[in-house]
């Protein structure tokens, strides 16, 4: 008897990326609608429903991505089966892209907590220098990492795979791809300083979706469709960006 559970037929590929899209867009619009609120009152760094709400929403997007990486191995194969997406290279990548992502953000949010809570007397000391550089640095370097690793392994294991998509839902993931991967890689290279970490990564998803499909058959694909997009114009604004002010972008 085989090991682990076989599922016969084709997963919804291009339903599960339209999840990580939504998932992913729930959780960048509360960031952004979060970031000028005030520190709350009294002895929390978060306020309760911002520490629910910063947990669920990646966790949503962690389980997201996971449907996804199943439905390929799925489709691929024509089966699930246990082996294949816990052991092979790109489930290792997969899983292991994953995790740290995750890690990253519990860094991020910690410090983030810590900086925004600190006390005025403290604020410009070395304790406080240590904090900012764990918060806008470390946790954005290791968050953009992870973040490369799932892509990584999502386009490898899923262009070619799911049916093609024609319409309207091509425009839809173009637009998911620039609100998703383009709004990401943007913000890890100004926002958390990772410039090279993402003009790299976006020439290396963007070479390798382009790789595997033509150029003219990539918003075809619903794979290709999610990743290369964002990651191609956010790479080639970078690249401008840096050439016109000649040094590390900054929000104006």
């Amino acid at each position: 008897m085989a090991f682990g559970s076989q599922v016969q037929g084709s997963a919804p590929v291009g339903r599960n990326v339209f999840w990580v899209i939504m998932s992913a867009l729930a959780w960048e619009i509360y960031e952004v609608l979060r970031a000028s609120a005030q520190p709350p009152a009294g002895s929390w760094a978060l306020a309760p429903a911002d520490l629910v709400l910063l947990v669920l929403f990646p966790a949503l997007t962690a389980f997201a991505f996971t449907r996804l990486f199943l439905a390929l191995n799925q489709t691929s194969r024509g089966t699930l089966h246990i082996y294949t997406t816990i052991s092979t290279p790109f489930a290792w990548i997969f899983w292991l892209g994953l995790g740290i992502a995750l890690i990253g953000h519990g860094v991020h949010l910690a410090g983030h907590a810590l900086h925004r809570a600190m006390p005025e007397v403290l604020a410009k000391g070395e304790f406080a220098a240590k904090i900012t550089f764990v918060d806008s640095t470390v946790s954005y370097l290791v968050l953009g990492i992870g973040l490369f690793l799932v892509s990584l392994a999502v386009l490898v294991q899923g262009v070619g795979v799911g049916q093609e998509i024609a319409g309207p839902e091509r425009f839809l993931l173009v637009l998911g791809s620039l609100a998703t991967y383009g709004f990401t890689t943007l913000y890890l290279a100004v926002e958390g300083q990772q410039l090279i970490l993402a003009i790299v990564s976006s020439v290396i998803l963007c070479g390798l979706g382009l790789w595997r499909v033509p150029p003219s058959e990539v918003t075809r694909d619903p794979v290709a469709a999610l990743i290369v997009p964002g990651s191609f114009l956010a790479g080639a604004a970078l690249i401008v960006w840096t050439i016109v002010v000649g040094g590390q972008p900054v929000w104006p």
